[in-house]
């Protein structure tokens, strides 16, 4: 089990490590009111739980959390089923605390910049098609930031066909949902 900890700790602590210090640029994706995410693949952010300890980032704290706690318990000869027992709990406490907190800290960071009068009236451009009350996604640039929303048409009813490329104008949000309609 040592190697499984030692291991752990060099692969999760290298991109635990790189992307605090990595650097580069950042393009901000969230939602209307800039506290939920949803991707193309269904991913809701409803807090911390199963879609969360599948995600990169808290893998990696795992990882790297898993393989510190189980090294160090491992050098100070914990036996090792409770090595193994702190070293599970430590590496989901942070895996999934810590990116908990990243990404309320980040939705806090781009809320503070961002306010949702700042994406009425704004246009954008269709990326997932959508149709009258069905939804797709759209992004826009609202001050420098390049955002992807959650998106539908302003009237239910209606047929028209908002196809990927199609220029739209965010009329409101609601519930989440930036309610939009094609320029005249």
């Amino acid at each position: 089990m040592d190697t499984v900890y030692l291991i752990s700790l060099i692969v999760g602590g290298f991109f635990v490590l790189l992307s605090i210090f990595g650097g580069g640029e950042s393009d901000t994706d969230v939602e209307a009111d800039m506290d939920t995410d949803f991707d193309a693949d269904t991913d809701f952010d409803t807090g911390p739980g199963l879609v969360d300890l599948l995600s990169l980032r808290a893998l990696f704290l795992f990882a790297a959390f898993f393989g510190l706690t189980g090294t160090v318990l491992t050098w100070l000869n914990s036996g090792e089923p409770m090595t193994l027992l702190l070293s599970v709990l430590t590496g989901l406490a942070v895996g999934l605390g810590g990116n908990y907190v990243i990404k309320r800290l980040a939705y806090e960071h781009v809320s503070s910049e961002i306010t949702l009068q700042d994406l009425q009236g704004k246009t954008a451009r269709v990326l997932l098609p959508f149709q009258g009350a069905e939804k797709g996604k759209i992004a826009l640039v609202a001050r420098g930031h390049r955002l992807q929303l959650v998106a539908r048409a302003l009237d239910n009813e209606t047929a028209e066909t908002f196809r990927p490329g199609d220029e739209v104008v965010v009329v409101r949000l609601r519930d989440n949902v930036a309610e939009v309609v094609k320029p005249n």
